[in-house]
């Protein structure tokens, strides 16, 4: 007998993606397939208050192939969320909307307390968290997510306007970024995290999800073994993710791009969200890394299988 499959599909600022599981394994479920496309759907997004035209076809594009990916699984059920984007834009609800007509995709929209949920839910089943506290980090294109965790419960959430698209558009305009785009970049970050206030307990493990994390654990990884491979639950020292930084920090796009570990499309954007996060890591003094490769996804995919 053929165990149940699942597929979930999420709409984020930078990029589509799909997972399509099969009940069972040690991690919950198999993994069939898992895609992404980048899109863009908050390309202008912070300017125009508008999802463009350009980036709608695309993503709509994207969506129509992947629900026929996913079908072809035989899956029982599909989930497709949403996040910043779709949350700002003036025409979201259009978009739902289209992709409703379209490609008979319900697209649900999900705020940033459930956009939060779901990525401790994927850390609560992926990590040992026992009574030790943490702050869990997602950040995609749009916004970041911020949880603080304290014995396996989360005490505090915020939500904040520093996605890597949008924090590039906004202050990124050289290449290699020069220092007035730094500080400009650094200044808006510290800007946001001032609203946080700092936990009264100290928080030294970070947990991250969201593209940014798994590209500069690659890059690292290269440095230290010679390879890249999966980076699910890899480890780095805060001054080791500082390191990686810095190198990107000196390298032109053109170089970004050919970077082994570093995927291409993302090579645009990585600068500026790997800046928030190292950011905030020096905010809260965290002194080690986690990285958590599957997020948002894996916890809609966790949710699915739960109500099995």
């Amino acid at each position: 007998m053929n165990e149940a499959r699942v597929a979930a599909i999420d709409i984020g600022t930078n990029a589509v993606r799909l997972i399509v599981a099969e009940v069972g394994g040690t991690d919950g479920y198999r993994v069939l397939t898992d895609e992404r496309e980048q899109t863009r759907l908050g390309l202008r997004l912070d300017e125009t208050g508008r999802i463009a035209p350009e980036s709608r076809s695309a993503t709509l594009d994207a969506l129509e192939r992947m629900k026929q990916t996913a079908e072809g699984f035989g899956i029982i059920e599909l989930r497709a969320v949403a996040t910043a984007a779709l949350r700002e834009a003036e025409n979201g609800p259009e978009f739902v909307e289209a992709s409703r007509d379209r490609c008979g995709l319900e697209i649900e929209v999900i705020s940033a307390e459930e956009e939060a949920e779901l990525a401790m839910r994927s850390v609560r089943e992926r990590f040992p968290l026992g009574a030790h506290p943490a702050v869990i980090v997602d950040i995609g294109g749009g916004s970041m997510e911020i949880l603080f965790v304290t014995a396996g419960t989360v005490s505090e959430i915020h939500s904040l306007p520093v996605g890597a698209v949008r924090m590039t558009e906004r202050f990124v305009h050289s290449d290699p970024i020069d220092a007035a785009d730094l500080r400009s970049l650094r200044d808006e970050i510290d800007r946001e995290l001032s609203a946080i206030a700092t936990p009264p307990y100290p928080t030294p493990t970070m947990i991250g999800s969201g593209g940014t994390f798994p590209t500069i654990a690659a890059l690292a990884m290269q440095d230290q073994r010679g390879e890249t491979g999966s980076v699910q639950g890899y480890a780095m020292s805060r001054s080791e993710f500082e390191h990686q930084v810095g190198r990107l920090r000196e390298a032109p796009l053109v170089l970004r791009r050919h970077m082994l570990g570093l995927n291409e499309d993302r090579a645009d954007i990585i600068l500026a969200g790997a800046t928030v996060i190292e950011s905030l890591a020096h905010y809260l003094d965290v002194s080690r890394i986690w990285i958590n490769e599957r997020g948002i996804r894996d916890g809609v995919v966790l949710e699915m299988i739960s109500r099995l």
